[in-house]
C-alpha cells in the first residue's frame, strides 16, 4: 500500500513540511510514500491508497494549485484516506479557511505552522505582509508535524 503526499508549495516551506510527512511515515511507520506537487500528482491516484495534500495559506487565501487539485480530483479523492494539512504564518487558520478544508471530508486535517522567509518572497508579497502587519520567520513546529505524520497511518495513511 501507498500512500501519496501532494506538496502545493510556492516558496518551499509547505514542500519541506509535506516531504518529512513522508519521511514520518516511511521511518517510524513503514509506509511507502511518494511525494509529487499538483502537477505530478494525478497521475499516483489510480495507484493509491491514501493521499495527504499539503497546502499553504497565501493572503488569507488557500494556495491555488493545491485547491485546484483537492477541487478537481474530488471523486478520486473520495475513494481515498484523504488527509490535508495547512501551514501558514499565523498564529491559527481563520475559521472561513478552516470550513473550505472540513469540506473536502478528510480523515483528518491540522494546520501546522509555515515559513514567511523574507529572502523567497517578490515584492508584492513582501508588501502585503507588511500592511496586514505579518511577521517574516520560520514558525515550522517539527515536533508537531513529525506527531501529526506519525497519527496517520493509524487512521488509514498506509
Amino acid at each position: 500500500m501507498t500512500t501519496l503526499v501532494v506538496a502545493s508549495s510556492q516558496h518551499g516551506s509547505t514542500r519541506e513540511i509535506a516531504e518529512r510527512i513522508a519521511e514520518v511515515l516511511r521511518v517510524n511507520k513503514g509506509v511507502t510514500t511518494v511525494v509529487e506537487d499538483t502537477k505530478d500528482a494525478p497521475k499516483w491516484l489510480a495507484t493509491v491508497d491514501a493521499v495527504v495534500v499539503a497546502l499553504p495559506v497565501y493572503g488569507g487565501s488557500l494556495d491555488k494549485a493545491g485547491k485546484t487539485f483537492l477541487d478537481s480530483h474530488r471523486a478520486e479523492l473520495a475513494d481515498k484516506s484523504l488527509f490535508i494539512a495547512v501551514s501558514g504564518g499565523s498564529p491559527e487558520l481563520a475559521p472561513k479557511l478552516q470550513a473550505t478544508v472540513d469540506a473536502y471530508g478528510a480523515r483528518d486535517t491540522a494546520y501546522l505552522r509555515g515559513a514567511v522567509t523574507e529572502a523567497k518572497l517578490g515584492f508584492k508579497d513582501k508588501m502585503l505582509i507588511k500592511l496586514a502587519k505579518g511577521q517574516f520567520g520560520d514558525f515550522r513546529n517539527w515536533e508537531a508535524v513529525e506527531a501529526w505524520g506519525k497519527s496517520l497511518a493509524a487512521r488509514g495513511a498506509n
